[in-house]
């Protein structure tokens, strides 16, 4: 029961920040431009991990950003201290375009490091053999997307078509996981894994309008790596298995004079993960507590005379988790936390604001991001783990673009 209960407690731990499907908040300063992760409505190589077809559009060369990031943990359990955690991590992405057949057939790839900064928390309460305890924990991921695509500009029509292989590779460790009073190590954990992913796009563009949609396949993955307790003399292996839904992303814009506005409507199908989602040893629960949900973006921007644009945008991520935890197995246990450090982070819908700055300089761009992502949620006294959960994501980036 000690080694089953444990990994339902703990083995998840090492997954940091979850925004998202992929795993991470926008990559690319079109991205942030948008407030999405996921939005059609992008303008760098990275945009291959959302609607390939966009890379028809781009001009052919070299895209990069660089940053910092800072995210915050809030977590206040009604019968134990509140546990505040901050990490402070560089950012960056970079892509490259290319194009053939005079310029109808467009290639490109980019490299999307998403992993954050190690976790250390000190107090967090948690369920260990029945009881809830204050834990201590050491928890490391790297996590890192490699989107490899194409597009087809499909004659005069307006239309272009593409599709990439999305190549994601996630380490995760946990490590030192210990109880206060007395202190005694637990745990030691470490999974890995690697996945591919399709993503298919079409967009389509006339005069002053622009309309786009891409569908990203559900991803089952499969998640190997041993478990070594402290009660055991021999470390033991362990499989953990996660399901990413599948995403179907639209957006529309429309120029006018020099005034630009874009709406992005994705929805998650991630209700069918419900008999997919496992962690760790705990083969026995059956399902877990998952939704379809709707996300929605809106972007406005301003061109300037001196080549430059500003623009704004708010989005509305509602999560596909319920109560952010499973059903019960056939032992009775619910608290089983899955893809998050405070278990009803999952459940946190989230509100994004982003500010960006792009500006023309012959064949070079300059662009600058400002962007957060907040949210909170309240949990009740009859819950597994009561109390008041909130994060924050805040990050300034500036990228560098040369067409060539």
């Amino acid at each position: 029961m000690m080694r089953k209960t444990l990994t339902v407690t703990l083995s998840l731990l090492a997954t940091n920040a979850r925004a998202n499907v992929l795993g991470m908040f926008p990559a690319g300063t079109g991205c942030k431009s948008a407030a999405m992760e996921t939005a059609g409505d992008c303008a760098e190589p990275q945009t291959l991990a959302y609607n390939p077809a966009l890379l028809s559009s781009l001009k052919p060369g070299f895209y990069g950003e660089v940053g910092v990031g800072r995210l915050e943990y809030g977590y206040e359990h009604p019968s134990f201290d509140p546990v505040h955690v901050n990490v402070v991590s560089p950012l960056a992405s970079a892509g490259w375009k290319s194009a053939i057949a005079g310029d109808r057939i467009s290639y490109g790839l980019a490299l999307v490091p998403a992993s954050l900064a190690d976790l250390k928390i000190r107090g967090l309460p948690r369920r260990v053999s029945g009881n809830v305890t204050s834990l201590n924990v050491h928890a490391t991921r790297k996590l890192a997307h490699l989107p490899l695509g194409a597009s087809y500009t499909l004659g005069d029509s307006g239309f272009d078509a593409g599709a990439t292989l999305l190549y994601t590779y996630d380490h995760r460790t946990l490590s030192g996981a210990t109880v206060e009073n007395p202190d005694s190590e637990l745990v030691n954990m470490t999974s890995s894994g690697s996945f591919f992913r399709p993503i298919a796009g079409l967009s389509w563009h006339k005069d002053a309008w622009a309309a786009g949609a891409s569908y990203m396949a559900p991803l089952r993955k499969n998640f190997k790596g041993t478990t070594k307790i402290a009660t055991e003399s021999d470390p033991f292996p362990t499989e953990q298995v996660e399901y990413d839904p599948a995403v179907l992303m639209t957006n529309v814009s429309s120029q006018v004079d020099s005034w630009r506005f874009s709406l992005n409507v994705n929805h998650l199908f991630a209700s069918p993960g419900k008999t997919i989602q496992r962690d760790g040893l705990n083969r026995k629960t059956s399902r877990a507590d998952l939704k379809d949900v709707n996300h929605y973006g809106f972007r406005t921007g301003y061109k300037t005379e001196g080549a430059g644009e500003f623009s704004l945008a708010l989005a509305w991520l509602d999560s596909y988790w319920g109560d952010g935890y499973f059903y019960k197995d056939s032992d009775g246990i619910t608290q089983h936390e899955i893809g998050h450090i405070f278990g009803q982070f999952n459940a946190i819908p989230l509100k994004n604001q982003s500010i960006t700055w792009r500006q023309n300089l012959n064949d070079w761009m300059t662009h600058v991001a400002l962007y957060r992502s907040s949210g909170s949620v309240t949990t009740g006294p009859g819950a597994d783990n009561p109390g008041f959960y909130q994060m924050e994501f805040i990050s300034l980036t500036c990228g560098l673009s040369r067409a060539i």
